[in-house]
């Protein structure tokens, strides 16, 4: 971590401001400015007193060594997690600071240790968790501010989470729009606060939608470890797969023609006629029909009658008469009784 990021983390962790330091160094607030900006550094002469001011050493404060191995913080946060079991929450602050101290420039070990110890004031059941709760928040303001963006992310949503606690809403919702879109758990913050404001309409689409996307997304593993399984010529994992794609599809009412894709790709690797033309059937046929949601997605929905993936199917069409794995049913008459009502405005197909 840079100089420049010391001063400004350790500054808010002492709770001073920036006019304060100044007061204190004998210089300009605006000269903290700069430092906390990178712009400049504190002259020489004014190290020793910084870092005294700032409660740390020059070591700390010039952050020799700056990061930790990830295999390196596991273990602490781990002998973290032992010391409050045997030994209890007091004794694990204390030892959480002490590693803090000894590495004041690594902020991913600071906010490692933050996470564990605001799950352990929930597992101990401790008593009176709020002053151990308000030392977590000193903290993790001052980790907000991190370089690190997923460091800033983890200490955000702690942030968060704590201030909707406090039905400190405003607050929450500001610090949520702080968070980078790469957070994996944006989302259900957001649905959270919209829930506990009253905007429930907007809390159930925002749901909807990572059901939705959630479901997208283990349809398309499912389709690609089918895909994997056949190449290698495991027809039997293959079926296993198949069964898995239709159940995810139907469970989860994602839109038609989606569930025929594990038996139109387990067909093509058995060269089965018959099953290859069942799931194009279903295929392009799904394709043409609205979205029966099953009532899982009304907000995205909406009742719309539109088939959904009618604007799809010329291409399609035009796909499947060109694909080669398909080639074992290119002169099928069925196959083209299949297609020709879907076919692209030209009409062209295979002969």
């Amino acid at each position: 971590m840079k100089l420049s990021a010391n001063i400004r983390r350790m500054r808010k962790e002492k709770g001073l401001t920036q006019e304060q330091v100044a007061q204190a160094l004998g210089v300009t607030a605006p000269a903290v400015n700069k430092w906390e900006r990178g712009a400049s550094c504190p002259d020489l002469a004014l190290l020793a007193p910084l870092a005294r001011l700032l409660g740390t050493d020059l070591n700390s404060l010039l952050s020799f060594r700056e990061e930790l191995t990830g295999d390196e913080i596991a273990r602490m946060t781990g002998e973290l997690y032992e010391i409050a079991q045997a030994e209890g929450i007091d004794s694990a602050f204390r030892w959480a600071e002490a590693r803090r101290q000894e590495w004041p420039g690594c902020d991913s070990l600071a906010v490692s240790l933050s996470m564990t110890l605001n799950g352990l004031l929930f597992t101990l059941a401790v008593e009176e968790p709020e002053p151990y709760r308000r030392r977590l928040g000193e903290l993790n303001e001052a980790l907000a501010d991190s370089e690190d963006r997923d460091v800033r992310d983890q200490a955000l949503h702690l942030l968060i989470g704590r201030h909707m606690e406090r039905e400190e809403y405003g607050r929450a919702e500001e610090l949520l729009g702080q968070l980078s879109d790469r957070w994996p758990y944006r989302d259900s913050l957001k649905a959270g606060l919209l829930r506990r404001t009253g905007r429930t309409e907007e809390a159930a689409e925002l749901w909807e939608r990572h059901l939705l996307n959630a479901a997208t997304e283990c349809y398309e593993a499912l389709v690609s470890l089918q895909e994997l399984a056949l190449r290698a010529g495991e027809l039997e994992a293959g079926r296993r797969l198949t069964a898995l794609i239709t159940e995810t599809a139907e469970r989860y009412a994602m839109p038609p023609g989606t569930a025929p894709a594990g038996r139109l790709q387990q067909a093509v690797a058995e060269r089965d006629r018959d099953g290859a033309l069942s799931a194009l059937r279903a295929l392009v046929e799904g394709l043409n029909q609205p979205w029966d949601d099953g009532g899982l997605y009304p907000h995205l929905n909406g009742g719309d009658a539109t088939p959904v993936g009618a604007v799809l199917l010329p291409g399609m069409v035009k796909s499947i008469r060109e694909d080669e794995e398909l080639s074992f049913l290119r002169d099928d008459p069925e196959l083209e009784a299949i297609l020709a009502p879907f076919a692209p405005p030209d009409g062209t197909h295979r002969p």
